[in-house]
Order: structure tokens, then sequence, then C-alpha cells
């Protein structure tokens, strides 16, 4: 089988990377073909530094893909010979802000047309405009006769209701995030070099996306959350650094709270946003974190480092829902700073309990390896 792995490859959010290579993992452990395909068309590029430079100086001379009809000739070239095309994963559902849903229509009907089936594969939904033209999209490639499974790490019945035509059987099932399974991908384990202090990671996102939790909330609120957690931490005694997951809006945000500490730019943390393996091991060093993304949890998760999250999405609340530790999940105007420091110690403590951790890992394993036998087997 020559399967066609389709994501955000491209995209500087370093989450979409590692699901995607845990993906190709799975598929080259069990034998299969496989090449990644950008949901957006885009080149992804492979080099940093100097050799870098000189890779996007020439991408950008001779590849440009802008126009909805020079993205439909570089995914008809990319699929049309596939045996299957696997959506791997991401939050690729969206009614709300990108325009992927036009881009899963554009690749369902190329499937249609030399009838390669569909698998999407623990995808996530954002937004809730089902009525508007994302929403009639996804709803035209969701229920396809091409599509023969459907996961989803979040909201199911939403997917089923309003995504996928009531006549249709083909109805999705919740299964969790492969990144759950990325330190073994990467061969990765957390560090257990003994420590005088807990090293803690504040993983730090843009205030831009509280927004859709919390409307009317202000960049200053959310800046403070931070600086407060941050000195909270230092004074029970903890060592804190601050990451965040390669987006330069994020970036921004982390230097700005080092900057209102007065503290030296060092304190932020950085990895290769090329690889997701270089994230990995960036957060395999610390003891425990505060998330803000939630590709920050699941490699978290999938490393066994305990977390607690600021979470700005009903993703994380069911994320955390389904490992079991919805407590962990913290309400940005409730945050009890001069209790934080116990809650930490608790948390570390506590970890995760080994059944549950299993048995929801090995959801996204035993669902990925069924389908690709189910269709290796009747096509």
């Amino acid at each position: 089988m020559r399967i066609a792995v389709v994501s955000f490859y491209a995209v500087t959010n370093i989450g979409d990377k590692i699901l995607t290579d845990t993906v190709c993992w799975f598929l080259k452990n069990s034998g299969y073909r496989y090449k990644i395909v950008d949901l957006n068309g885009r080149y992804f590029y492979r080099f940093s530094g100097f050799i870098g430079k000189i890779e996007r100086l020439i991408v950008g001379l001779f590849i440009r893909r802008e126009t909805s009809e020079q993205v439909n000739v570089y995914f008809l070239r990319k699929l049309c010979h596939s045996s299957l095309i696997l959506f791997a994963g991401g939050a690729i559902l969206d009614t709300k802000i990108t325009n992927c849903s036009e881009r899963i229509f554009q690749i369902i009907k190329i499937a249609e047309q030399y009838k390669i089936p569909v698998v999407f594969n623990s995808v996530g939904l954002c937004g809730n405009d089902y009525n508007s033209i994302k929403g009639v999209n996804l709803l035209y490639s969701l229920s396809s006769n091409i599509v023969k499974s459907i996961s989803v790490r979040e909201r199911i019945s939403d997917v089923n209701k309003y995504l996928i035509k009531e006549t249709i059987n083909n109805k999705a099932i919740l299964v969790s995030d492969t990144a759950v399974w990325c330190s073994e991908c990467y061969g990765i384990k957390a560090s257990k070099k003994a420590r005088k202090n807990l090293r803690i990671g504040i993983n730090v996102t843009s205030y831009k996306n509280y927004i859709y939790k919390y409307p009317n909330i202000k960049k200053e609120f959310v800046l403070d959350v931070y600086v407060r957690i941050f000195k909270s931490l230092k004074l029970a005694g903890f060592d804190c650094y601050f990451f965040t997951n390669g987006v330069a809006r994020d970036k921004e945000m982390a230097l700005q709270i080092i900057g209102k500490l007065g503290l030296s730019s060092n304190l932020l943390l950085q990895f290769s946003n090329l690889k997701g393996r270089d994230f990995v091991y960036l957060i395999s060093g610390f003891d425990i974190i505060i998330s803000s993304r939630l590709h920050t949890s699941i490699c978290a998760y999938s490393l066994k480092i305990p977390t607690l999250c600021l979470p700005w999405d009903e993703k994380f609340e069911e994320f955390y829902y389904y490992m079991g530790y919805s407590e962990r999940c913290l309400d940005l105007f409730n945050i009890d700073y001069s209790n934080l420091g116990i809650v930490i110690k608790d948390v570390f403590q506590t970890g995760y309990e080994k059944s549950q951790y299993d048995l929801y890992r090995f959801s996204i394993k035993n669902n990925l390896e069924g389908i690709l036998a189910n269709i290796r087997t009747n096509g």
C-alpha cells in the first residue's frame, strides 16, 4: 500500500509535525510505504541555519502555491497514485479560522475521482459554524462514500450530528491523539536526573488564543497570569523556565512576560521548529509542565511528565477528562497563586494512573492498526 499522509506539516506549530511523525512511525513499523502531503499545499522546509536560508530562497523563487487551483494541482500530483489517503490528525475539522475545509473538500473530490479510500485519523474539531460554507464542505467530505473510517479526539457528538449526514452509517468514533506515542516514535524518555529543586516548564501561548474562551480578556491580564505563576513557583523553590510550541506570536508573548519580570531572555528555551524530536527532547528535561498548548500536554503525557494546563478551548478539557484529571485544568480567573506550589508538588507525586494511561494510549494504536488491516484486506 502507498499511503498519502495528509496534515498541517509545513507550519511553525510543532504539534502537527509531531502527530504526523508518530503516524508515519506506526506505518513504517507495520511495513507500509508513505509520503507526507501538506494540507495547505506548502513546501515543508527541512534545514535550518545557512543551508536553511538557501533552501528558503530557492523555494521562494520556484514554488508558489497561493491559489485554490495551484493547491489542487499539487494535491492531484501527490495523491493520484496513492492506495490510501490518511488524514493524520490535528484540528482540521475547522469551521472557524482556517480554510482547510476547502482543502479537505478538494482532496475528497480527487479521492472520489480516482477511487482512493480515505481515513480521518484522530482529527480535532474547531468552531461550531456548521451552516457556513466551511461546515458544508466538511459535511460533504465526511459523508462521502469514499471515506472508510473517521476517528476524532474530541466533540464526537457534534461531529456525528452536524458533520456527517444522518443517512450515513459510517459514524465517527472517539480515540486519543496519535502523539501520545511520540516518546516511542522518537526514542526519548523523560529525564530521571535527581535535582535539588523540581524543574518546571511554563508553556506560553499568545493572549489571542484565550479570546476564544474569554471574549473580553485583555492582553495585560494574561501577561500578569504568567508573571504571577512564575513568581509564585520561584517563591516555592522551583526552577522555572519558559518555552513555546514554536509559533512566532507565542514567542513574542513569552519574551514580553520575561521583560515584565526583568529577567534574561535565556529563560525562554528554544528548539528547532523543523523537528518534532527537538521539541520532545526539550520538554523531556522538565519534572512538571504548566501547558498552554494541547500538544504540549499530549507530548508530556507520552513522556509521563505530569502537567497542569491553562485551557483556552474545549479540546483541553476533553483531553484531561479522558486522562482522568479534569481538576488539572486551571481557570485563569480563579488561580490560587498562594497554593500553586502545593498543587504542583501533589500533581508531581500523583503522576498518572497506569491502567488508564495504557488504555488511553492503546486506543489509538489498536484503532489505527485495525483500520489499515481492514483496508488492506477489503480495499
